[in-house]
């Protein structure tokens, strides 16, 4: 994966993807893209001097992360988009799912003429560690793209909706803290060591399935969220696109 910087609403993105030439890998690289540059910007309403408040969401869990995904997805769509969006989710590997069980996923969209269904998992990490402490972020990321996306295949060819083909894209969300006791540089340090950082979640999250696509927001050095003598100087997305099905509505 390739790396290269840019900066969008002020603020300052490292970018990594796969290539690919396919139509839906297009449309969820531009989606992800787009839905995490505009969770950054958001963000910023929450470092308020007129309030004198500073509680960002991707500090809290996954919950809260609603809270940023929602508006800019549902601006990306137009207004197409659903949270926490019905489906029978059908698996009968033991212990994951009840077979045919009512469930949910976390968001459905249409974007560019695709649907688009979405899970989302939200982790830690520490940045300045050699290997992934927090064995729960692998297996959310398992959870997400191996259980979760994987069970709603077969309900994703019922959707109606006059669309392309129907997208399942998996978004794990972490946020990247220090050890305790940070430097007064950290934003410095961490953007040094962000490239090893990502080499690292990705060699340990490929061995479940390949992220293809990566990103860290760095945060300004007032935007660095301090707590418990951590500091937590950015936010990064990995994320996994699966081709397209077609399903009942689909226009070919």
């Amino acid at each position: 994966m390739n790396f290269r910087h840019s900066i969008r609403n002020s603020q300052s993105f490292l970018f990594s993807a796969k290539e690919s030439d396919d139509a839906y890998y297009d449309v969820a690289y531009e989606l992800t893209k787009k839905l995490f540059i505009g969770m950054a910007k958001y963000a910023l309403a929450f470092n308020s001097t007129k309030y004198d408040i500073y509680e960002p969401p991707f500090v809290f869990r996954e919950r809260q992360l609603d809270t940023l995904i929602m508006p800019v997805l549902a601006s990306l769509c137009k207004g197409l988009a659903f949270a926490e969006y019905p489906m029978i989710r059908n698996s009968q590997k033991k212990g994951l799912e009840i077979e045919k069980s009512q469930g949910r996923v976390d968001y459905w969209c249409i974007y560019k003429d695709y649907s688009v269904v979405i899970e989302v998992k939200h982790s830690y990490d520490n940045f300045e560690t050699p290997c992934t402490n927090d064995e729960r972020l692998l297996q959310r990321w398992r959870t997400m793209n191996i259980v979760q996306l994987g069970n709603v295949k077969d309900d994703i060819k019922h959707f109606e909706e006059r669309t392309k083909g129907v997208i399942r894209l998996g978004l794990h969300f972490v946020t990247s803290h220090s050890s305790t006791n940070p430097s007064d540089n950290i934003r410095e340090t961490y953007i040094s060591q962000e490239r090893v950082m990502l080499d690292r979640l990705y060699k340990d999250l490929k061995t479940v399935a390949s992220p293809d696509f990566m990103s860290v927001w760095e945060m300004d050095k007032d935007m660095v969220y301090y707590d418990n003598d951590r500091a937590y100087p950015g936010l990064i997305v990995m994320a996994k696109f699966f081709k397209d099905i077609k399903h009942k509505g689909s226009e070919d």
